[in-house]
């Protein structure tokens, strides 16, 4: 890209490279890249120039994840020249409370002692990951009876998405990052919606964003009735609260490659959110009968299989709550879920 903030580019093998911003504060921003599942790479990042050494973000922990980080730590200083080594990181601020950013935590705090942040509302993660799971495990079962959802497949989407989560190890929380908090130059900014506690990092004229402005993707949505605080209507707040500030160079996110327009992204995003609602509308106008959220599902997303069936599921009934909350659609046999409930709920529009 040519233009600042300058970046310089080494490659680590089997992975993108590490890259280095510098924001209108002067703060040095390396962007690490790690391997967070078999499926997916992730991006952390250093911060040197704002107070203490700070990391963001921690990857997975899972196979070579942390290895990933810490080789790239090494590299900031045999590649870049900074005086820098991994042990010197004194504070960890986490974007989120999801398992490929926070699942390398603990390992990393044992080998520097870093200070920790995170927002409050996804603080559990940390502190209380078994109980969370449980209640997620709870509240994600009763929503597959409520969506109608065949019987036979509860087990194993419940199985494949939740009960197997492994728990964190449990790790104190030193900072809290709520929205607003200023750290040696460094703005906090609450961003829910993928996330209750989802937080981006102004520093300076550069963004860090975890996953709630993505250049390709959209960030995967949950109802808000099991996931407090996430849900469409927040997620599309917080899109606006970024779009309402003003000068911000770059948004470099926790996967994917930097935005270097971040006003037109946010406008492609909202753009593509009103497609997905119109076409959850047109769905349920179509059928001959009121749907039930699973049955929307499998209308849209036809070809989902394995890991996509209970995400889109989620997308669909997160949608279906956004669109009955604003009086756009409708409960058509409401008198059967009041007396049993058992029943699934069936939508029209209104």
């Amino acid at each position: 890209w040519d233009c600042p903030p300058r970046i310089r580019v080494f490659t680590m093998p089997r992975l993108p490279a590490v890259t280095r911003f510098v924001s209108d504060t002067g703060v040095r921003i390396y962007r690490i890249p790690c391997k967070v599942f078999d499926h997916l790479t992730a991006r952390v990042y250093l911060l040197l120039g704002a107070g203490p050494p700070t990391l963001v973000d921690t990857g997975s922990g899972d196979g070579e994840s942390t290895r990933n980080i810490l080789d790239g730590l090494e590299a900031v200083h045999s590649e870049f020249g900074e005086s820098f080594k991994p042990g010197d990181v004194r504070r960890i601020l986490l974007t989120h409370g999801h398992l490929d950013h926070c699942g390398g935590l603990s390992e990393l705090v044992q080998q520097t002692g870093a200070q920790v942040g995170i927002h409050p509302l996804d603080s559990v993660s940390l502190t209380a990951s078994a109980e969370r799971d449980v209640l997620r495990y709870r509240a994600t079962a009763a929503l597959l009876r409520q969506a109608g959802v065949p019987a036979d497949r509860h087990e194993e989407l419940l199985d494949r998405h939740v009960r197997r989560q492994r728990p964190l190890p449990r790790v104190a929380v030193d900072l809290v990052l709520e929205d607003g908090v200023r750290l040696d130059g460094l703005e906090v900014i609450h961003t829910p919606g993928h996330s209750p506690g989802h937080v981006c990092l102004a520093v300076g004229d550069v963004l860090l964003c975890g996953d709630h402005i993505l250049p390709r993707t959209i960030p995967q949505q949950w109802p808000e009735s099991i996931r407090p605080y996430a849900g469409l209507g927040h997620y599309i707040e917080s899109l606006d609260k970024i779009r309402r500030r003003e000068g911000f160079r770059w948004a470099l996110g926790g996967h994917e490659p930097p935005i270097d327009d971040v006003t037109k992204r946010i406008d492609d995003i909202g753009r593509s959110q009103t497609r997905r609602l119109e076409r959850l509308l047109d769905v349920l106008r179509a059928a001959d009968h009121p749907l039930t959220v699973w049955e929307a599902s499998q209308a849209i997303y036809a070809q989902s299989q394995g890991f996509y069936v209970l995400l889109t599921l989620m997308d669909t009934a997160a949608r279906t709550e956004y669109l009955h909350q604003r009086g756009r659609l409708t409960i058509a046999n409401l008198d059967q879920v009041a007396s049993d409930d058992s029943v699934p709920w069936r939508y029209r529009p209104a």
